[in-house]
């Protein structure tokens, strides 16, 4: 059985998780999770008098009961000010499977039994998440790549990662190199193009340098539509 349960990633200017947060619970969501990253988008400076300017963004995970979808879209857009220049956006994914959230499970199982409801409506996928994995450093590359081929921006993470081609030693102690997740949403009309774009400013197909992949995302909050489609 197919359980409608969601992922709503929320990208908001830093500070305002908390309101965010508070109007997601009052919407229908029992908790979140916030990392702590920076953003460029195609129309924000990113320099300032000569040096670098740091655009630093809240990421929120939320998972949630799809039947609030909805109203918790609503909830967080309006918080956070989403749609308005600069201040972010959201998006949500299907789960197909979710742990360590029992009341989401069992609230789904048993309108599910009452429904006789076995499967979920495929949709169109309008939008899709480009996750790019790289060597610190490399992430502004993998943003410019993408904004050439036509995204409007992207969010960087920092994060830790090891593969077979990356172990160091130093004094016999094993080095995890940095790393950064780049998340950039983009029309699926053109996702390969950036992809592609991507793919060639940081070699990715040299051993080391990083991934790349792509996931469908389906509600579409805080964007503006017209500049994606310009």
């Amino acid at each position: 059985m197919i359980l409608n349960h969601k992922l709503m990633i929320a990208i908001v200017k830093r500070g305002h998780s908390r309101e965010v947060i508070s109007a997601a619970k009052h919407a229908g969501v029992s908790g979140a999770t916030v990392i702590y990253g920076e953003g460029i988008g195609r129309n924000e400076k990113s320099t300032f008098l000569g040096l670098p300017a740091t655009h630093e963004k809240d990421v929120i995970f939320l998972a949630l009961d799809g039947e609030h979808e909805n109203a918790v879209a609503q909830a967080v857009s309006d918080a956070g000010k989403l749609g308005k220049s600069g201040y972010g956006l959201g998006f949500t994914v299907h789960l197909s499977k979710l742990l360590g959230v029992p009341h989401l499970s069992e609230r789904m199982d048993d309108r599910k039994r009452k429904r006789g409801v076995t499967d979920l409506e495929s949709t169109m996928k309008d939008f899709q998440l480009i996750v790019t994995i790289v060597n610190s450093g490399d992430s502004a590359a993998v943003v410019k790549a993408a904004s050439k081929a036509g995204a409007e921006g992207g969010t960087i993470l920092n994060g830790r990662g090891t593969g077979v081609n990356e172990q160091q030693k130093f004094l016999n102690f094993t080095i995890d190199p940095e790393k950064n997740v780049v998340l950039i949403l983009v029309p699926t009309s053109y996702a390969e193009k950036v992809v592609k774009s991507i793919e060639e400013a940081v070699d990715l197909n040299a051993p080391g340098k990083g991934i790349a992949f792509l996931i469908d995302v389906e509600n579409v909050f805080g964007v503006n539509h017209s500049s994606l489609d310009s």
